[in-house]
């Protein structure tokens, strides 16, 4: 792991892509404090001394699952993407609340698929190749899905819900938010909340790429697993690991060019969309800010 990535680790190992936005350069010529933003992938891996660090040493008051119902609850449609349905509410930190807020309705998802000519989400179970073949092919795990988590009313509804409950975290304890990878949804959430904390988009970029050094040894058996399955011409097997455990560059950037067509800026989408007030961007920059 190299010194930036090593720099962001919570030291979790039973729980994937597990870092904090702590240390990044914030406004005013401050940084973001460390310990008290973490971001995950699902919890439903954790091991009891995970749980324990989470709960002892960063004291997370605040756990936030992003994923949809369908993933938490067991619907089928959900293991064609996910490739799993595990809730986790009964495996978090003691002392911490669970609060399911998702980014984004499968069911939409599962429908766009269905309406694209020859392509149709079966109800059973199927391989985890065949299920992300008929998602690539219908083109819905790409860029527009970053547009959809920020774009529709679920998206919305829980992003605001996120920032409220930053402005009344309790002084001393930690919120973690994550999702099924911690890297779709769980980045798009830490783009909002580094972008109101006054840091760069160099920055958010950078760590939003993390994601492919925390997850590099399940990034390099996916590959070889996807060349071992003949299934998949060479130029596609970059777009399948893009919708397992890889990121590229160019979903981020894609995504603040149209945040900025559409909204104007990051932080005019969190004003004008999310509700919240230039007067709670100053609180949540002087409460998660420190001086360098």
């Amino acid at each position: 792991m190299g010194t930036e990535a090593l720099k962001q680790s919570i030291g979790l190992s039973s729980i994937g892509n597990a870092r904090e936005l702590g240390g990044y350069p914030g406004a005013g010529g401050r940084t973001v404090r460390h310990g008290v933003l973490l971001r995950t992938a699902k919890l439903s891996t954790a091991a009891v001394e995970d749980l324990v660090t989470l709960s002892k040493k960063f004291r997370v008051a605040r756990v936030i699952d992003l994923r949809s119902d369908e993933e938490i609850n067991g619907a089928a449609e959900a293991a064609m993407f996910t490739n799993t349905y595990e809730p986790d509410r009964d495996l978090i930190p003691e002392g911490a609340e669970y609060m399911h807020l998702p980014i984004f309705d499968m069911q939409k998802m599962v429908d766009q698929i269905n309406s694209v000519s020859g392509c149709q989400v079966r109800k059973e179970k199927t391989d985890l190749i065949t299920a992300l073949g008929v998602a690539v092919e219908a083109g819905i795990l790409g860029d527009s899905l970053y547009f959809a988590f920020l774009d529709d009313d679920p998206g919305k509804s829980s992003f605001a819900r996120i920032f409220r409950e930053l402005i009344s975290l309790e002084e001393g304890r930690a919120l973690l938010f994550h999702c099924n990878q911690g890297k779709d949804r769980t980045g798009v959430t830490a783009l909002l909340i580094l972008s109101a904390l006054g840091v760069s988009e160099d920055v958010i970029v950078s760590d939003y790429m993390l994601t492919n050094v925390f997850n590099r040894q399940r990034i390099e058996g996916e590959r070889r697993m996807l060349e071992a399955s003949g299934k998949i011409s060479p130029d596609k097997i970059d777009t399948y690991l893009m919708a397992m455990d890889c990121v590229k560059e160019s979903t981020m950037t894609s995504l603040l060019a149209h945040i900025k067509e559409r909204y104007g800026s990051v932080t005019d989408y969190i004003i004008n969309e999310l509700g919240v007030t230039e007067s709670e961007i100053e609180l949540l920059r002087d409460k998660f800010l420190e001086q360098r």
